[in-house]
């Protein structure tokens, strides 16, 4: 039976991938996480999966995590665009300190092959939209604490490219955009936006129309795929993309954000308008990946927009109120 270990796995894409490996036959899955923002009560329950709690900045325990394993995807990290202004310190320590111990793990335990998780983050403002891979990475002011997390993103892939390079371990790095759905916590734009719409006034449908205020002008964008659509494309890449190379995860249809509040309103039966205001500082204008790497390996998104806005909205706005929210 192989080994196949995933960090970060109380995150939002980790407890997903988890319970769609624990599917797998032959396969024996250890769940991992600290508990910081995740969390392992979440994980998946099933015969094949054990979780552990384990902290990536760890060397220790990430070395017992790793002995024995066949495959381990890389998740851990301090994700949330808050954290990235107010705690840049610490997302940097995981992203780097955590990827570093891994990588090392992964090595002295001759681990087949490990799958680093990145982001759209590294590309920034991109040259090219489609982005493709080969787009360079870049951070353009480190004094912005936002770029804590796409450098920190960047120093991963570099180590994992450098680390493994012509070493028995194989890697893959995965550049995931802009994935949502239900459970993905509250502090990502989709969430954001049904929470703004719930205190504009909108728990009762009908009357006037909503009216809530975004960052920006509302014509920025981004390339939206639905929680289980991304996890089918990272065990695609995993399990069948071509070693030492990296994939864009997402979807190439690129949507305002004034799009994606009309969809949240058709959602939720109200009349939604926005109301501008400015970016913070470091913000991308837009993002849309260039899918074609996947598309070759036979990927196709199976949720469309509109119809993973509905299963997102109708989770958000009972779990906003319920006592607490």
């Amino acid at each position: 039976m192989k080994k196949v270990v995933v960090t970060g796995a109380g995150g939002f894409i980790g407890r997903a991938l988890v319970a769609s490996l624990a599917r797998h036959e032959g396969m024996s899955v250890v769940a991992a996480d600290n508990n910081f923002r995740g969390s392992l009560e979440t994980v998946a329950h099933a015969p094949s999966v054990s979780t552990v709690r384990c902290d990536v900045l760890d060397m220790a325990a990430v070395s017992e995590l790793c002995q024995g394993a066949d495959l381990v995807f890389h998740l851990a990290a301090i994700n949330g665009t808050k954290n990235f202004y107010e705690a840049p310190a610490a997302v940097l320590e995981v992203g780097i300190i955590g990827t570093h111990n891994v990588l090392k793990a992964s090595l002295r335990h001759g681990v087949r092959r490990v799958i680093f998780m990145s982001s759209s983050e590294v590309y920034n403002v991109p040259d090219v939209i489609p982005t493709p891979e080969a787009v360079r990475c870049i951070v353009p002011d480190v004094y912005n604490a936002r770029f804590s997390y796409g450098g920190g993103k960047i120093a991963g892939e570099l180590m994992t490219v450098n680390y493994l390079r012509g070493t028995g371990t194989e890697f893959m790095i995965i550049r995931p955009h802009n994935v949502y759905g239900p459970q993905m916590g509250r502090d990502h734009v989709v969430p954001e936006l049904i929470r703004k719409i719930r205190d504009a006034g909108g728990e009762d449908a009908g009357g006037a129309p909503l009216r809530i205020h975004i960052q920006g002008t509302g014509e920025e964008t981004r390339a939206f795929i639905f929680i289980d659509d991304a996890v089918r494309a990272i065990e695609l890449c995993a399990f069948h993309g071509a070693p030492n190379t990296t994939y864009n995860i997402g979807t190439d249809q690129e949507v305002s954000v004034k799009t994606l509040v009309a969809e949240l309103g058709v959602a939720l039966s109200r009349d939604v308008q926005v109301a501008p205001a400015e970016l913070l500082l470091g913000s991308t204008p837009r993002r849309c990946p260039d899918t074609s790497k996947i598309a070759a390996l036979g990927f196709r998104p199976e949720i469309s927009l509109r119809e993973g806005i509905a299963r997102t909205a109708r989770w958000y706005w009972q779990d906003l109120a319920s006592p607490g929210a």
